[in-house]
Parts: structure tokens; sequence; C-alpha cells
């Protein structure tokens, strides 16, 4: 089968799902897509993290130690986009030390959890 057979069903399942075909490439952010990072995180984070202020629910997770704000760790010294996306994607499905399980995000949630993290720093640390 030639290559431009296979574009015509993706084409179709871009416009099903409401997307535009051209988006679908663009939505591969080499650096991260913050907005994106945010909606995942109030989605999958919020039961152990404060995301941000104004989330919806306290975080149920009453564990010790008590998993960092978000902001806390985009203020810490050592935190790049690039340590964070290095957590993210080695951490153990089972928790050890970091008493963090593997979120099972694909290499692009990784991303824009990560560019979303790095927004919240302070203005100084900017």
């Amino acid at each position: 089968m030639r290559t431009w057979d296979y574009q015509i069903p993706a084409v179709v399942i871009a416009f099903a799902m409401g997307v535009a075909p051209g988006t679908v490439a663009q939505n591969r952010l080499p650096g991260g897509n913050a907005g994106a990072g945010r909606a995942l995180a109030l989605q999958a984070c919020t039961g152990c993290h404060v995301v941000v202020p104004d989330q919806p629910f306290k975080p149920v997770y009453v564990g010790s130690p008590r998993p960092p704000d978000f902001k806390d760790i985009a203020n810490k010294s050592n935190v790049t986009t690039a340590s964070l996306e290095h957590f993210l994607g080695s951490l153990p499905t089972i928790p050890q030390d970091s008493k963090m399980a593997n979120p099972d995000l694909t290499s692009q949630e990784i991303k824009d959890v990560a560019a979303f993290i790095v927004t919240l720093r302070d203005k100084s640390r900017k």
C-alpha cells in the first residue's frame, strides 16, 4: 500500500475527533505544552499534590511525607524542565525511595506536565 493511502484514514479520524489535519503533528511539541500539562495535572495529580492553589479539591493523600506542591517543586534550585522530564519518565511502577509511583504518562504528557510546572516558578527565579 502506498504512503498516501494511510493519510486518508488519518485525516478522516482527525476530522471525526474535531481536529484539523495539520494540528495533529503540531500537538507534538518538542518542549511541551504548558496548557495541556496543567489540564492533565489537574485531572491526574491533585489526589496527592496541590497543583494550583484554586484546584477543585484538596489532595486526599495524607501520608508522610506530604507530597510537595507543584509550586514548591518549580522553585527548587536544582529543578529544570529536563530534570522533571527525567524524574517523571523514570519512576518505578511500584513506589520505592521516591514514594511516587509511575503515573504512566506518555512522553508527550511528561513534556507537557514538566512545561507546566516550570511556569509556576516565582518571578525572581525565572
